[in-house]
């Protein structure tokens, strides 16, 4: 379900010509040990696509829980809080 619905998703931004743009303005450690790591992230992302040509901000705050696995960082867990 997953593979068919994020082909349909993919399709669709393509079809939108869909376009984002995301900066990273803030971010903080919640709580670290030497494999796991919890991040909160504040992040701005412009949008556009055909229907909306202005681009639009959009304001996240995002908690990512990241793992360190076969010599790499990697997201395990991400939050829209």
């Amino acid at each position: 379900m997953y593979s068919q619905s994020s082909a349909e998703l993919r399709q669709l931004l393509i079809d939108n010509k869909a376009k984002a743009h995301g900066v990273v303005l803030e971010s903080a450690v919640q709580s670290a040990t030497k494999d796991k790591v919890v991040v909160l992230l504040f992040v701005d992302q412009s949008v556009s696509n055909t229907k909306v040509p202005d681009p639009r901000i959009d304001r996240s705050r995002i908690k990512m829980t990241m793992e360190y696995v076969d010599g790499r960082w990697r997201a395990s867990k991400v939050e829209l809080p």
